[in-house]
């Protein structure tokens, strides 16, 4: 998982979706691998909403408490990319 010091999205993050998560997505202008707009803290609070309340991914794999607190640490981080 993430490394020592600060998550990185590059690094930590944008690898916890997958490409069918992309995808499945980005018609409802949710662009999970992309930086510019997950580091929005609106828009990393919405997709963590949806990842904790199991909305996505549809049908699963859900995300485990471990990958859920490491985007929660890299929300509250700051969202370094």
């Amino acid at each position: 998982m993430a490394q020592e010091g600060k998550t990185s999205f590059e690094r930590d993050i944008k690898p916890l979706f997958r490409q069918m998560d992309i995808d499945h997505m980005e018609p409802f202008g949710v662009f999970l691998d992309d930086y510019g707009y997950m580091s929005k803290r609106e828009n990393a609070e919405s997709v963590r909403g949806t990842l904790v309340s199991k909305e996505m991914p549809p049908d699963g794999p859900y995300w485990s408490q471990e990958q859920l607190d490491l985007l929660s640490r890299w929300i509250a981080d700051g969202c370094s990319p």
